[in-house]
């Protein structure tokens, strides 16, 4: 008898369990639940930059070189290496028998120029007309997705030209941007080649010199070799760093840039000004580069030249050749709110979820857009206010329904100065209190 009672008590005592479980726990329960979580912070924001460090030199924003084609036309050097000149300074003396054949050299390269020069200016005012109409033409038709006519043969024909006479290279998805900053550089350097040969050809053939056409400092003198020529750095500084392959795609045009150089207090602003495209070609500058960085990768040729110049001029504060430390600024994320990177579920790089607490004490799944990450840190540009209440819990991302949430008090602890700065009747008093 007694012990057919209390296996029927068992059976009943875990019937009762059991139903009282499902009605608590399962699906269908009515009865609200609380979830303990502890681990939860509040937003706040501030500025986050994410900087690329590099060695870089200071090198001159333009390089003059001038030639002497005729070695008989050459009598004396006027100047050596690390003098200054200023525009219009002798630099050689010239024999006054043969200026005629070096004047009909300097005439002759002034007519190719002008002509290059006016092709240039040509092919550019194109390049720029092109753009725009592709620009419109893109923008009238937004929604539709079909090519639009006469377009692929102004590219094809403007892509030819530049090509080929010019020396510029269009890219075939006509993206006219680089082409466009190309042919710009080109018609600087022309102007620049242009000056050298007028300032030779505007002065007297009674007393023929070489004449420097910018103010600067001379960097090299070729007195062996044919054609003979000298170098001349202008006065402005700026810095050359070169970046590798994995790091090109980080960095663009109009970037900024911080310099510590030695001798200088303080940090230098400045932008990047040109990224190249191409390898770097070998050069003092580069070859002292991979001097200072010892930087051993793969692919030999993966150097890419960028271009930094200072907001302020730099004439006299630094030589020549100078190292120094630029930090250029690869993303930047002004009153953002920063979450640790394992809060954000669901992450692809762009977007993800994490979880706020509502008014109601209940968790909320916020969608949230990433900037980028950081020393263990996800920078997010949207999504997220200040002042909200971020919790963390992996329980929640499969959780059935919105539980009620419960968590720790926060606890302050004073930090050590605050401790040692306290007299000792405070600390009674507290102990007292409690």
């Amino acid at each position: 008898m007694n012990r057919f009672f209390f296996v029927g008590l068992s059976i009943a005592v875990v019937a009762f369990i059991t139903s009282n479980f499902l009605l608590l726990f399962g699906e269908k329960s009515i009865i609200s639940k609380e979830l303990y979580v502890s681990e939860y912070e509040q937003a706040f924001t501030h500025t986050y930059t994410e900087a690329l460090p590099k060695e870089a030199l200071t090198a001159p924003q333009d390089t003059i070189e001038i030639y002497v084609q005729e070695d008989e036309a050459l009598e004396q050097w006027l100047v050596k290496e690390g003098d200054a000149v200023v525009a219009g300074a002798e630099l050689a003396r010239l024999n006054e028998s043969e200026t005629e054949d070096q004047r009909a050299v300097w005439e002759s390269e002034q007519t190719a120029l002008q002509a290059e020069r006016g092709e240039v200016q040509s092919t550019l005012q194109e390049l720029l007309q092109a753009q725009s109409s592709q620009t419109g033409n893109v923008t009238d038709n937004s929604n539709d997705s079909t090519t639009f006519p006469g377009i692929g043969d102004i590219e094809e024909e403007l892509r030819l030209d530049v090509n080929v006479s010019v020396g510029v290279d269009v890219p075939e998805n006509g993206a006219y941007a680089s082409a466009i900053a190309q042919a710009q550089q080109r018609l600087a350097s022309i102007d620049s080649e242009l000056a050298v040969v007028e300032a030779q050809l505007a002065q007297s053939s009674e007393n023929p010199a070489l004449i420097s056409p910018v103010e600067g400092v001379v960097a090299n003198i070729n007195r062996e070799n044919a054609p003979l020529s000298i170098e001349i750095y202008n006065n402005e500084r700026e810095f050359v760093t070169y970046l590798l392959e994995d790091e090109w795609h980080d960095v663009e045009q109009a970037d900024r840039v911080m310099i510590q150089a030695p001798g200088i207090e303080g940090a230098i602003p400045g932008t990047v000004t040109s990224v190249s495209e191409i390898p770097a070609e070998e050069s003092k500058w580069f070859q002292a580069y991979r001097e200072l960085g010892r930087i051993d990768q793969n692919n030999p040729i993966a150097f890419y030249e960028v271009r930094i110049t200072p907001e302020t001029p730099l004439q006299d504060e630094m030589p020549f050749g100078s190292n120094v430390n630029a930090n250029i600024t690869l993303n930047e994320a002004q009153d953002a709110v920063a979450l640790r990177d394992r809060w954000i579920y669901d992450n692809d790089d762009t977007q993800g979820t994490a979880y706020v607490l509502n008014i109601d004490g209940r968790p909320d799944a916020v969608p949230v857009e990433i900037a980028f990450a950081q020393h263990g840190r996800i920078i997010l540009e949207g999504g997220m206010e200040a002042g909200e209440l971020v919790i963390n819990e992996e329980k929640l991302h499969d959780y059935p329904g919105r539980p009620r949430l419960f968590m720790p008090f926060p606890s302050r602890q004073p930090d050590y100065n605050y401790a040692k700065n306290t007299e000792w009747r405070a600390y009674v008093e507290y102990l007292l209190a409690r």
